[in-house]
């Protein structure tokens, strides 16, 4: 078995070159992961983390966590002393039976920051709302992994990283950030009871929510006359004529011709038809003696409810259209609207008397040489002297 302890700070390269610099306590890059990982025997088929580690960065600790799942190893992590952090997502690396913490072990897990001495001394609105949002889409990573990893609630996981901080073995346990707790070895055969008493009543009250999801379903099985959940899953229980009972491996629909059914035998439905099943299996479905089955008649009788508002929908069309061919003919044009409105506004026929004109023009005069000639021939005729005294009514026959 090869063993990896990670027991200070999730560092960059350049950050540990720094802390090397300056005579500080260097961490663990994911270089030194990977020069470990390629050191392993290839029979050596077993990797134990042993974690004691604030976190640190976000992008080695992710590198670390993948590099790890990578090797196809069985991986075992034990918190020896706490895990917060980047440390609890290196945790996740190993399954849940295999993520381990000592009695006294703590685990912290927080939403992603970042300190105010990392960022640039001068910093727009926009540098700092993408700063604000890198932080949240690495949030939402991380609470994504221990959702799936540990399979617990997503809001109870998320309000715990909003509280930022330290919890005991007890509740990682509930939790799923591990899958159990390891007594000191000074006490191991007292920390062994323990652990496996605590175990035995989270599988009790595991064993006891079944049970009663278990009784309520029974209880909702027997309303239906059922015992088991494979009775239901069989198919349709369908009544037939003479009160037996047909099972039809179909969900929903009209039996058919091919569906799986028992017992084996010729049953008359309900509604006329005659379903024969040989051999599990329905071979056919025969209609009413009548030669046609009940799904037929109900559709002609369909068909006839239907032509029949057919025909009365064409006989509203003909009266519609009747209708509007005689509104048209006394439909006046917008024209004559506009004058009709225009008389009502102004007052109406008692107006228009009041504005018509009276004039009449005068005769045409005739002047000139031709036409004195021509008046003096016409007072001398006695046609126009007939035509002048008809106009006037001073005629007189003779």
């Amino acid at each position: 078995m090869a063993v990896l302890k990670i027991y200070n700070d999730i560092q960059t390269e350049n950050e540990k070159k720094a802390c090397s610099f300056w005579g500080e306590a260097e961490g663990v890059c994911f270089k030194d992961v990977d020069e470990f990982c390629k050191s392993i025997p290839a029979n050596d088929n077993e990797i134990e983390v042993r974690l004691h580690c604030d976190g640190g960065s976000c992008i080695e600790g992710w590198a670390i966590y993948d590099r790890l799942r990578a090797t196809g190893k069985e991986i075992t992590c034990i918190v020896e002393g706490n895990a917060a952090s980047m440390a609890t997502v290196i945790l996740m690396a190993a399954p849940n039976e295999r993520r381990k913490a000592y009695q006294s072990a703590q685990i912290c897990v927080h939403n992603p920051w970042v300190s105010v001495w990392s960022l640039d001394y001068t910093m727009t609105a926009d540098d700092l709302e993408k700063a604000a949002n890198d932080l949240r889409e690495q949030q939402e990573k991380i609470l994504n992994l221990y959702v799936e990893r540990c399979e617990c609630n997503r809001e109870e996981m998320q309000a715990l990283m909003d509280e930022n901080k330290y919890i005991g073995t007890d509740r990682a346990l509930e939790l799923g950030l591990i899958g159990e707790i390891i007594a000191p070895a000074s006490a191991k055969k007292q920390g062994a009871q323990f652990n496996n008493q605590k175990q035995k009543e989270m599988t009790k009250v595991k064993k006891e929510e079944v049970k009663v999801k278990a009784s309520l379903l029974d209880r909702a099985l027997a309303k239906l006359g059922i015992k088991t959940i494979e009775e239901l899953a069989q198919g349709m229980d369908l009544s037939t004529s003479d009160g037996q009972t047909l099972t039809v491996e179909r969900e929903e629909g009209e039996p058919q011709i091919g569906d799986k059914a028992s017992p084996d035998g010729e049953f008359l439905m309900p509604d006329g038809k005659t379903i024969i099943v040989v051999d599990g299996v329905i071979t056919e479905i025969k209609t009413d003696g009548n030669g046609s089955s009940t799904e037929q008649n109900e559709d002609e009788t369909r068909i006839e409810e239907l032509e029949k508002e057919v025909e009365e929908l064409k006989k509203k069309i003909e009266e519609l259209e009747d209708a509007n061919a005689k509104a048209l003919a006394n439909a006046k044009t917008t024209e004559d609207l506009r004058i009709l409105n225009a008389v009502k506004i102004a007052g109406g026929e008692k107006a228009l008397a009041k504005i018509s004109s009276s004039y009449k023009p005068e005769g045409r005069v005739q002047d000139g040489k031709n036409a004195s000639l021509k008046a003096e021939a016409q007072e001398v005729s006695p046609m126009r002297q007939e035509i002048e005294a008809r106009k006037n009514g001073t005629f007189k026959n003779k």
